[in-house]
């Protein structure tokens, strides 16, 4: 009588059911646990447009945030990021007018689920635009989110945030061959960067400072990039002291500086 192989066989397929059952739990498990969070910043831009204008988002701790860009037309996706509650965010977006989507939660379950049950999701009324402004003035938007109100549901409050880029010519500095004792010679006041916040502030319209205040007297001594409220004194020449040479200018310099 041959001998049968049902019993190997039997034990080989409850091992095999065996293992199953075990991955089937572990893929449970792993989702009742949540995805892998993405890493703060940029997720992904659609756009094929460079990301040159600023969106800060002021966030509460305790939870995550997922945003969204939609282009306030077709209402496709551009951009999305990821924000951890509490920490600084800022990311930079393609030009456009986009409706801002926020998701947050506690468990990231991926984009599909986002938070899971949690997700509480908040879309601002009105679509942010993105764009230059004037001469060289980038405008983007600062959102601030909240837990507010009775019923302590997500709000958002926008604001304006710009990028202003002023262009200056960059040269050596002029040497004076002869300075008569017990007199200095003039200097502007200041450094580079104060004089370039005071030729944004004129160029953003904020107004100038009163003549003759301490404010306008600091102002006179910078002389903001030839742009100074008071008028400037044409050079008195003075004994023993030779005439400044004329700088030769050597590049073209491009500052950013947040201006608002």
């Amino acid at each position: 009588m041959m001998p049968t192989a049902a019993g190997p066989e039997r034990g080989g397929q409850a091992a095999g059911l065996l293992a199953l059952l075990l991955l089937c739990l572990m893929l449970l498990a792993a989702g009742a646990a949540g995805a892998e969070p993405p890493r703060a910043g940029l997720m992904w831009n659609r756009t094929g447009l460079p990301a040159v204008f600023p969106l800060q988002v002021k966030t509460p701790a305790g939870r995550d945030y997922f945003l969204v860009l939609a282009s306030s037309g077709s209402g496709a996706g551009a951009l999305a990021a990821y924000a951890e509650g509490g920490a600084f965010f800022k990311v930079l977006v393609p030009p456009g007018r986009y409706v801002l989507r926020i998701a947050s939660g506690r468990e990231w379950q991926g984009e599909a689920e986002l938070f899971g049950a949690e997700t509480e999701v908040l879309e601002l009324p009105q679509p942010l635009e993105f764009a230059v402004r004037g001469a060289g003035i980038k405008a983007g938007h600062l959102i601030t989110l909240s837990h507010s109100g009775p019923d302590r549901r997500l709000r958002a409050a926008a604001e304006g945030q710009f990028i202003c880029q002023i262009a200056s010519l960059e040269g050596p500095e002029p040497a004076l061959r002869h300075v008569q004792p017990g007199r200095r010679p003039f200097r502007l006041g200041g450094d580079a960067h104060a004089r370039g916040i005071l030729h944004l502030k004129w160029r953003l319209g904020l107004g100038g400072p009163e003549p003759g205040t301490p404010d306008g007297l600091w102002q006179r001594r910078l002389f903001v990039l030839g742009k100074s409220y008071l008028p400037r004194r044409p050079p008195v020449p003075e004994p023993g002291v030779a005439p400044l040479p004329e700088p030769g200018f050597r590049s073209y310099a491009v500052r950013s500086l947040f201006c608002g």
